[in-house]
């Protein structure tokens, strides 16, 4: 998780449709392979973009999501209590949910989509999970869950899960009934509010359109291609 929370803007390419984990002045990486590109899925970035254009950019400063308590940037080291908030907004109990999960959700739901049409490969997960070889993946993360779902990128949505989570749905107040997925929003570059273009994307402290300027992690590089 921490990986996650150390994040750059610059480390999010929206041209590239690509996530780079890399050491910087925040925190280091546990190892070789944790230097990683890995794919800007589509819903994600459908997350991140109004976020990191509206929001975040005008907030200043470089990390990605930023701990702000004190008045000044630093990288945030406890998201256990922000858990915490959702997980009873969903009606489960506080410490229901951790930063684990996600990973293990993530890799079960990776597993399960496409690759050019072919399963994806273990050595694929396995290296953008920052993982040296295919034996934690098989060991412990690929467990699949009760849906199976084959599709080209990795997605979660409530439409897939309508039964299991009726309840949580009730109890969210959103009921049963869940309208059409929406169409994708166009691509728009969306200018710095307060800088000229020139200066907006030279001055290094807010995100471009395509941020990641510095190399890609070279044993990575076949994920960004």
């Amino acid at each position: 998780m921490s990986e996650a929370l150390g994040l750059e803007l610059d480390d999010v390419s929206f041209d590239r449709k690509t996530v780079t984990f890399r050491p910087n002045r925040w925190r280091g990486l546990k190892n070789r392979t944790s230097h990683r590109v890995v794919p800007l899925w589509p819903q994600l970035e459908g997350i991140l973009r109004p976020f990191v254009f509206g929001k975040r950019i005008l907030e200043g400063g470089r990390l990605l999501f930023p701990s702000l308590a004190t008045g000044k940037e630093a990288m945030l080291r406890e998201p256990r209590k922000l858990l915490d908030r959702v997980a009873v907004r969903g009606g489960w109990e506080a410490g229901a949910i951790r930063s684990k999960m996600f990973r293990h959700t993530y890799c079960s739901a990776r597993l399960q989509t496409l690759d050019h049409g072919a399963p994806v490969s273990l050595f694929t997960v396995s290296r953008e999970l920052g993982h040296g070889s295919e034996e934690m993946v098989r060991r412990v993360y690929a467990h699949l869950g009760t849906l199976r779902h084959r599709s080209e990128v990795v997605e979660y949505r409530i439409d897939q899960h309508r039964e299991t989570l009726r309840q949580r749905l009730l109890q969210l107040g959103l009921g049963t009934t869940l309208a059409p997925r929406p169409a994708p929003a166009p691509e728009i570059e969306t200018p710095h509010p307060s800088l000229s273009d020139g200066e907006a994307w030279s001055s290094g402290e807010c995100a471009r359109d395509d941020s990641n300027v510095r190399p890609l992690a070279p044993e990575a590089s076949a994920l960004s291609s």
